[in-house]
């Protein structure tokens, strides 16, 4: 039962490295600097609502539409728990901490631009593998999520 278990964490993925290793800083990122203008209470919602988007995202794109696969396209792994779990909510609170009237704008490119990096380091280290998804998608969905989804969830929270 053990084997079988640590057979379908995918461990022998190609890349695995990366997921594993952007999930955990970033966590660590956000758990550490959300105090600067988070409460507790922020960070809890904040991560358990972008968290559950993020798993229906990947329900939707990578196993409805089939449109991305991660590492073994039949099997969820370490790497898409981690990815799911611990990106989007992490990025979205650091995004939170940072987020200014006067920055919102320039805040939410950089956010942008970093999130493309880390799906361009995914493809690269060959943990992510692309089948209809293009990076105009992935554009317009991070500025939309940065730019409009975000601040109004932090406004709707408070």
């Amino acid at each position: 039962m053990l084997k079988q278990a640590i057979q379908h964490l995918d461990l022998s993925a190609h890349g695995l490295w990366f997921p594993i290793t952007v999930s955990l800083c970033l966590f660590i990122l956000a758990l550490v600097l959300f105090k600067r203008q988070l409460t507790w209470r922020d960070f809890y919602i904040t991560f358990c609502v972008v968290g559950f988007v993020g798993w229906l995202c990947d329900v939707i794109i990578t196993r409805v539409f089939n449109m991305i696969d991660l590492g073994d396209p039949k099997v969820t792994g370490l790497g898409d728990i981690l990815s799911y779990t611990f990106i989007p909510p992490s990025l979205s609170i650091l995004f939170l901490t940072y987020l200014t009237a006067k920055n919102k704008w320039v805040l939410s490119l950089l956010f942008c631009a970093g999130s493309l990096l880390i799906e361009y380091g995914m493809i690269k280290s060959g943990y992510m593998h692309l089948n209809g998804w293009f990076f105009i998608y992935s554009i317009v969905l991070y500025f939309l999520v940065y730019a409009f989804v975000l601040p109004w969830h932090m406004a709707f929270i408070k």
